[in-house]
């Protein structure tokens, strides 16, 4: 059976419209995603790199961001009717909310800008605090692409201290916007997203506890990651999967890809899978 390629990407230099001054005149990458199963749904993401550098990884757009954001469109999943997200802006610093789309070691932000678009929901992009600057670098220079009611933005959740999320205004924000503060204890994630986040010994068991914190425990909820098939991490990513199951998720869809030589000269095989908590785990939460 033939393994799938990932939509063509295209590296140019540009100069996006109203670019931040952590954007302007970096190299853009392209990325042609589809949204629907319609051919002519695709949508272009335009991707900085900025020299930025976290856990000793430059930020990269890695090969498993661009499959598992053209995969999304395969993956359906049904939203809260009532999520309220972002919360308005009076609401106080420490907020009570359901975060529709949240994704972790976020990078540069691929997956959930595509995510936006094919679900038409909010996405909050997370990493580390060095990282930040770039994922809002990346949020301005999509924002003719991206519609109102599915904003995009970027935070901090530490997967070591994972209890609280912590999300930063966009760079041309006015002074009075207020950073907003999640807790774990009184907010969730309806969807998970994690692409390319396993490069460390630890890291199984930090995103396996951190998904297991953050994704609410709802029958409609799901994780979705993909990961790069290096020789290196199989260990791990046999790991993760074991410690994913025993947090109480299952597997329901899973599938592989393969990005261009052309685009990618890392690891190009990328493995995704689609999970949701087992039923034994919600009936126990509604027991409660």
């Amino acid at each position: 059976m033939s393994i799938p390629s990932a939509p063509s990407t295209t590296i140019t230099t540009i100069e996006a419209p109203n670019p931040t001054p952590k954007a302007k005149n970096l190299a853009i990458r392209q990325f042609h995603i589809p949204r629907s199963s319609n051919p002519s749904d695709v949508h272009t993401i335009q991707i900085t790199e900025p020299a930025l550098r976290a856990d000793n990884l430059v930020l990269e757009t890695w090969a498993s961001s661009s499959i598992l954001a053209a995969e999304l469109r395969n993956l359906p999943i049904t939203f809260p009717a009532t999520a309220d997200f972002p919360p308005p802006s009076s609401s106080p610093a420490s907020t009570a909310s359901t975060i529709p789309i949240l994704e972790l070691g976020a990078g540069t932000g691929l997956v959930g800008l595509a995510a936006s678009l094919v679900y038409a929901q909010p996405v909050v992009l997370t990493d580390l605090p060095p990282i930040v600057p770039g994922l809002q670098a990346n949020i301005a220079i999509n924002a003719n692409l991206l519609s109102p009611s599915a904003s995009v933005s970027a935070g901090v959740l530490d997967w070591t201290a994972p209890s609280t999320l912590t999300i930063y205004p966009p760079d041309d924000a006015q002074p009075a916007t207020a950073t907003q503060t999640y807790d774990v204890r009184e907010s969730k994630a309806h969807v998970i997203l994690a692409a390319d986040t396993l490069y460390s010994e630890e890291h199984p068991e930090l995103l396996s506890r951190t998904v297991g914190t953050w994704l609410a425990r709802d029958p409609e909820a799901r994780f979705v990651m993909g990961t790069a098939l290096r020789v290196a991490y199989l260990d791990e990513l046999r790991e993760l999967w074991g410690k994913l199951e025993a947090v109480g998720l299952e597997c329901v869809r899973e599938g592989k890809g393969m990005a261009s030589e052309v685009d990618f000269d890392d690891e190009r095989l990328v493995e995704w899978s689609f999970w949701r908590w087992r039923g034994e785990v919600l009936q126990a939460e509604e027991g409660r």
